[in-house]
């Protein structure tokens, strides 16, 4: 019966050296999986990264536009209400002049009007 206790006790401890065998390659065979999951993944991650960065290039180029065609628009925008500016006061001067003009036709009309009256002494 030692003989035999022996021989299971030998074989009990094969078969766990055999099972040990199989479970270190099989977590080396996941360990090597997980590594290149982990590769795969890092590529990933690195390619959507470099997307991004293409993608704020992108859009900091766009924008750059964007604000140098609101920079156009500003100065086209300042040089039309420059204009109107100008065509306001031209109209002003042309008014002051007009008023003058006005003023002193008045005067000289009522000046003639007085020396008419006075002339013909229309007034007692």
């Amino acid at each position: 019966m030692s003989e035999e206790l022996s021989k299971r006790i030998d074989d009990l401890h094969k078969r766990f050296d055999d099972l040990r065998a199989d479970m270190n390659a099989r977590f080396t065979a996941v360990d090597k999986r997980f590594e290149e999951l982990r590769a795969d993944m890092n590529a990933r991650f690195a390619t959507v990264d470099q997307r991004f960065e293409e993608l704020r290039t992108d859009m900091n180029t766009r924008f750059g536009a964007v604000d140098r065609r609101f920079e156009e628009l500003r100065t086209d925008m300042n040089t039309r209400f420059g204009a109107v500016d100008k065509r306001i006061d031209d109209l002003r001067d042309d008014m002051k002049r007009g008023f003058r003009m006005v003023t002193w036709m008045m005067g000289v009309w009522f000046s003639l009007l007085t020396l008419l009256i006075v002339l013909f002494k229309f007034i007692p």
